[in-house]
């Protein structure tokens, strides 16, 4: 059972977005509470992708705040929401299909050593652990994703 009564770990307050005349998303407040399991429901076109959005970064929002622990956050772009530890896995999501799990995982945000270079061995370690809660049956850590063709 998830606990209500404290802080909640996102809060969105009042959020508005529109484009051009049409209002995307009109004055929508959420609450996220650590531990719990949301689903954002409603019909195509209802604004759904673009909380969301406005939420990790990839839009702002014009009206409205967010808030993390109960400490309002300026989120201006995804670099922001990062910042924060919220990111967002789009379902249109397409792999490069050339690289492994790890490089696919991190592309555009690869983790880097001291020295700059790209630790592989620190990425594939942390998609270990991500893949161990999602598809603990994963195991082809280090070929390319592509799917064979038959």
């Amino acid at each position: 059972m998830v606990d209500r009564t404290g802080t909640p770990l996102v809060e969105l307050r009042d959020i508005s977005i529109s484009f051009g005349g049409i209002k995307a998303v009109d004055h929508v407040t959420v609450d996220l509470y650590p531990g719990e399991v949301v689903g954002l429901l409603g019909h195509n076109g209802a604004g759904k992708s673009t909380l969301i959005k406005c939420l990790s970064g990839a839009y702002k929002a014009d009206q409205g705040d967010i808030l993390i622990n109960g400490q309002k956050v300026e989120i201006n772009n995804p670099r922001d929401a990062r910042s924060q530890n919220i990111e967002t896995i789009y379902q249109t999501l397409a792999l490069a299909d050339n690289l492994d799990a790890a490089s696919n995982l991190f592309l555009g945000r690869e983790l880097v050593n001291g020295l700059g270079f790209v630790d592989e061995t620190k990425m594939e370690a942390e998609t270990r652990k991500i893949m161990a809660r999602l598809n603990p049956n994963f195991r082809k850590f280090n070929v390319p994703v592509s799917m064979p063709r038959s």
